[in-house]
């Protein structure tokens, strides 16, 4: 043993001789120097800000009525605290020669009213609804607030004031500062928001670049001449001249040239480590453990160099086979994600529904298809342009009027809710299912689905609507009866189309989640932490029958869906729960043992008590919620699913595999039906060459997404842009142990390859 070391320690010490290592040393040392004076400060959230508005309309609209309105409420004085100028261009809005509101104007305004308590009266406030934050502010002695709290309490009165206009801060933000030098602006976000997307997004990003890259690029020039040199004149013939074995030696100079990697991964992550734990007080000991992963990232490298190294015995020779892997390893990569985005992803279905035989779907791309069974193929009904993030609502099936409706958000998956230009799509047999332009969606709608009375309703922002049915059919384009019966009239008339029927006192607000209750026709609600239930008068508008506050954080994106005794509710942290439809207490909680975080619920419209969940990875599971125990159905093709569908307690449709469908019989597990789309010539190329090619070549890029996994402690992450809206908004389970699996094959055959090789060679 005591010749290895020996030859271990002239490995590291070839690489110690390096000016390059020195230059590396001294650059780690200097980027942690430079980075050791960041640091963290919080302070309370007072400051209005631009982004706080959630609807600038909707502000200016307020203060507007109010200040024209000779009712006193909380908004009129806070309208009549406000300058005099102020005040006579929101009674006179509108009129000529008027000079129009800008949101920052009223911003600075309400800005100004922060250090003043002239315009509060408690019995004004007692009408609002206020947040737990502001009554327990509002309950403590004015005395024993600091100055900084009660601009803090006078934010939140202003907000109480103004209902739906402003995002929920909370009352705690951080400021980076740099030394004794504080950054010009704050991040509205708690020091847990903030420790979180330190954690999931900007210490995987800075570790990746400067290791996953940087650092293996610079250690592959260090180390790439010590294994040729070894073969020097001289240098191998006095080391075979000791009792070493050919293939040892090899391994040996091999462990030589990681142990000085090692070192500097060791210096660069602890550095890193120690500076964020005590200047932003983030002790992530997760951290510490990418320095095996990386000095494995080198690993892998390494072995393509030092064969090369072997067979040709120059060092300039071994980079450049090295940086040809990288590059291959890079290619092959970047083909298999291309292959993903522009071909897999957009078939991909999202939604799948079933009219008569007829079965349709709408895609990640956002486009609308209807499945021809005589070509065995999906047509595009509704085209979309690629990369517009165009999102698709439904399609809803309506059978009593042989009828279906989608709708078509441009730039939805950037934007969740839609704009004032966004149309309802009718379709109908008689058209050949050719779609029928309609009537526009109330803007900010979020989904949109089809209660038990026939009604259909959409919610978003500005509440809950419900369409205007009350217009009759022309004669000669009437179909058949029903609740839609003058639904192809109404689309094309000029009507706005649909009534809010939400209660004046419900305010919207994001994360939000809204579904219909079987064989009835009330709703429940999800909204920002609150659970209600909505019941429905004879004039249709809703109000609050039940609502209760739910245990956990309130900006958890959640989906809800209701049986005929039950509510069933999955939010991101808390998972699934099962809740009393009448009394909207908690029941229990439904036991999960899945990769995945719950993605979408689906329930029988027949008011059955069943429920499918779908997770982000692509499985699903059913579940009877009289019991909280699943149901005992092995759902098919696990790990491919995309979208569910039931049709009645009884039988399920699954999507899998971007754009297969088929029907399951849940009695005995048998498929009814089955719709296999024929592949095209680019699936054929992903299936049969990207996908295989990409699945044994190794993988050494992907490594970063096990890096990924290991900081943030986490193996889902969110692929899209940051939603508070949509709980499957772009949702992917990261590759911890398939990237290390592919590599450490890899490596042990380039390694046993070079061990062969250099026992084999006439030195």
């Amino acid at each position: 043993m005591k010749p290895y070391l020996a030859v271990i320690a002239d490995a590291f010490r070839e690489a110690l001789a390096s000016r390059v290592l020195w230059l590396v040393l001294l650059g780690v040392l200097l980027f942690l120097a430079v980075l050791a004076p960041l640091g963290l400060r919080d302070e309370v959230t007072t400051q209005f800000k631009r982004f706080d508005v959630t609807s600038s309309q909707r502000l200016k609209s307020l203060l507007e009525s109010s200040a024209r309105s000779p009712r006193e409420t909380a908004t009129s004085h806070v309208v009549a605290a406000m300058n005099p100028d102020l005040q006579s261009r929101l009674r006179d809005s509108g009129k000529a020669n008027v000079k129009r509101l800008r949101t920052h104007e009223i911003l600075d305004e309400l800005n100004l009213l922060l250090d003043s308590q002239d315009w509060y009266d408690a019995q004004l406030w007692e009408a609002t609804t206020r947040l737990s934050e502001l009554r327990e502010l509002d309950s403590a002695d004015a005395d024993s607030l600091g100055a900084e709290q009660l601009r803090r309490r006078n934010r939140l009165r202003l907000e109480a004031a103004l209902p739906g206009v402003f995002h929920p801060r909370s009352g705690d933000s951080v400021r980076l500062r740099y030394a004794i030098f504080d950054f010009p602006d704050a991040f509205v976000l708690t020091q847990t928001q903030f420790v979180e997307i330190l954690n999931k997004i900007a210490l995987p990003l800075i570790v990746n670049l400067l290791l996953g890259v940087l650092g293996v690029f610079i250690a592959i020039l260090v180390t790439g001449s010590i294994i040729p040199e070894m073969f020097q004149s001289g240098s191998l013939q006095l080391l075979l001249s000791k009792p070493i074995g050919r293939s040892l030696l090899f391994l040996s100079k091999f462990l030589g040239g990681c142990s000085f990697v090692f070192v500097n991964i060791t210096l660069m992550i602890v550095g890193l480590w120690l500076i964020v734990g005590f200047r932003l007080q983030i002790w992530n000991h997760n951290l510490l453990l990418c320095i095996p992963l990386f000095v494995f990232l080198f690993i892998v490298y390494y072995s393509v160099s030092a064969v090369a190294g072997l067979i040709w015995r120059n060092a300039i020779v071994s980079i450049a086979v090295t940086v040809i892997f990288w590059m291959a390893c890079f290619l092959v990569g970047v083909t298999h994600e291309i292959f993903d985005q522009f071909v897999a992803q957009p078939a991909t279905i999202t939604q799948i529904a079933r009219l008569d035989g007829e079965l349709f779907a709408t895609t990640h791309k956002g486009e609308v298809l209807r499945y021809a069974a005589a070509e065995s193929q999906w047509q595009t009904i509704l085209e979309a342009e690629f990369g517009s993030g165009t999102r698709a609502l439904g399609p809803l099936a309506i059978p009593s009027s042989k009828q279906v409706l989608v709708a078509q958000i441009r730039g939805g998956r950037f934007n969740p809710f839609s704009g004032s230009n966004d149309a309802l799509q009718l379709m109908v047999e008689q058209e050949d299912w050719k779609p029928i332009d309609g009537f526009n969606l109330p803007p900010g709608t979020r989904e949109m689905f089809v209660r038990a009375d026939g009604s259909l309703i959409v919610y978003g922002t500005r509440g809950i609507s419900r369409a205007d049915t009350t217009l009759e059919p022309e004669p000669t384009e009437s179909p058949t009866g029903g609740m839609f019966a003058g639904l192809l009239a109404m689309l094309k008339s000029d009507t706005a189309g649909f009534t809010v029927i939400s209660p004046s006192d419900l305010n919207l607000d994001t994360p939000m989640s809204v579904g219909g209750v079987p064989q009835s026709t009330s709703i429940v609600v999800y909204t920002r932490g609150r659970l209600i239930r909505l019941i429905a008068g004879a004039d249709q508008k809703l109000t609050i029958d039940q609502e209760t506050d739910l245990q956990g954080a309130a900006n958890q994106r959640a989906a809800v869906a209701a049986t005929a005794n039950h509510v069933v509710l999955a939010r991101e942290e808390s998972g699934v729960e099962i809740y009393d439809l009448q009394t909207l207490e908690k029941i229990l909680d439904v036991p999960l043992d899945v990769v995945g975080k719950p993605t979408a619920l689906q329930v029988p419209d027949d008011g059955g008590d069943r429920v499918a969940i779908l997770f982000a990875d692509q499985t699903a599971k059913l579940f009877d919620t009289s019991t909280g125990q699943p149901l005992d159905v092995q759902v098919p093709h696990q790990g491919t699913l995309n979208s569910l569908l039931w049709l009645d307690s009884s039988t399920l449709l699954l999507a899998f595999d971007l754009d297969h469908v088929l029907s399951l019989d849940l009695s005995n597990g048998a498929v009814v039906a089955d719709w296999q789309p024929a592949r095209g010539f680019w699936r054929i190329v992903q299936d049969w060459f990207v996908r295989p090619l990409h699945t044994v070549f190794p993988k050494p890029g992907e490594l970063g997404e096990t890096v990924e996994g290991i900081v943030i402690g986490e193996r889902e992450v969110a692929s899209g842009p940051p939603s508070e809206v949509d709980l499957a908004y772009d949702r992917r389970i990261l590759k911890i142990w398939q990237p290390l699996v592919n590599c450490g094959i890899f490596t042990i055959v380039m390694l046993g390859c070079g061990c062969l090789y250099v026992s084999r060679q006439d030195f």
